[in-house]
């Protein structure tokens, strides 16, 4: 497919890398990957250098203190061959073969996802970073209005850009949010200040949801008995009273 990821991301001009090809003998190298490793990759047709965000390409400055060395925020694009269900598996692989934080930007069939990873130093080697976050939106159509709003939060303008941390988390934010659009048909947005408590509220959301989801497989069981049967319904009678109450929740702080 066919998506212009610089008019989704509006960096700054010099922020771009022109595309350029990350051949996968170098990842496999650099990062010494182990065979199923580099199987993993070959799930992928093509990986380029998009954009690279630092203090000398878009003016936002590192962080570098006692748990961060964040010099640069690099965008990676990804092409994965057809419509492939590794999208994520492939995006934890990449995010790890790079001591800078990443943005990698796939693309496979007809969707497109964003996977962001945060980075800090590692406490065990000296000189050297671990992932300690990754955050993706899964796979979704591009064209799907739900998405718009989430896809303009993206743009650079729309970003903090205090540093490069700063940056990096608002990106992660907006990632975690688009997490929510599926199951609340919407994509949750609110005043800043209001950010935190939204993204708690999320994630309150979800955690009812799963829930929801272990009593749907519990009542589906073969041989539940009919006590257990009954029991199990008023559970998930309860537990959608929740899931309402939190989606009215979600939508007061979004319109608020």
């Amino acid at each position: 497919m066919s998506v212009c990821w610089e008019d989704i991301l509006r960096l700054p001009e010099a922020a771009y890398a022109g595309g350029r090809r990350v051949p996968k003998t170098v990842l496999t190298s650099r990062a010494m990957l182990t065979k199923h490793e580099q199987r993993t990759l070959d799930k992928m047709s093509r990986l380029e250098h998009f954009a690279t965000v630092a203090k000398g390409t878009a003016q936002v400055l590192p962080r570098v203190d006692e748990e961060y060395d964040i010099q640069s925020v690099i965008f990676l694009r990804c092409e994965m061959k057809g419509d492939s269900q590794a999208v994520a598996e492939v995006a934890r692989l990449l995010h790890g073969c790079f001591p800078n934080p990443t943005v990698i930007l796939q693309e496979a069939g007809d969707g497109i996802a964003v996977s962001v990873a945060l980075t800090r130093r590692s406490h065990a080697e000296r000189g050297a970073t671990v992932v300690y976050d990754v955050e993706s939106t899964g796979l979704f159509d591009p064209g799907d209005e739900r998405y718009v709003p989430f896809l303009e939060s993206l743009a650079f303008e729309r970003l903090p850009q205090d540093d490069l941390l700063s940056y990096l988390r608002a990106i992660a934010s907006c990632v975690r949010l688009s997490q929510a659009i599926g199951a609340l048909g919407f994509y949750p947005t609110c005043a800043s200040q209001d950010r935190e408590r939204l993204l708690g509220l999320v994630a309150d959301y979800e955690r009812l949801q799963a829930g929801a989801d272990a009593l749907g497989e519990q009542h589906r069981a073969k041989d539940i008995s009919p006590n257990d049967s009954a029991r199990i319904r008023m559970q998930m009678k309860i537990a959608g009273r929740e899931l309402d109450a939190k989606v009215e929740e979600i939508r007061r702080i979004c319109h608020a």
